[in-house]
């Protein structure tokens, strides 16, 4: 890993009443985190297949390679990018 170089960016709070793992809060969340990494530049591909009336569906979603900051306490967690 390299060590990651900037000056935080728009910042992204999440309100923290008992997690104590990061991804447990962000999935407490998730339509204001998608809506947050959205913002910075998320792409979303989505495919639908019908065969022999299966239908499959893929969703990807890709977001530039980005550093962030993150502050994690018992009461809150901010999020921002580092430019």
């Amino acid at each position: 890993m390299t060590k990651c170089e900037g000056n935080p960016q728009e910042e992204f709070i999440l309100q923290n009443n008992s997690e104590e793992n990061l991804k447990k809060l962000i999935s407490k969340n998730p339509e204001e985190f998608l809506e947050y990494i959205h913002k910075l530049g998320l792409h979303v591909n989505h495919d639908e297949k019908t065969i022999n009336l299966q239908n499959s569906y893929t969703t990807i979603l890709t977001l530039k390679t980005t550093c962030f900051k993150v502050d994690f306490n018992d009461n809150f967690a901010t999020i921002a990018p580092l430019k």
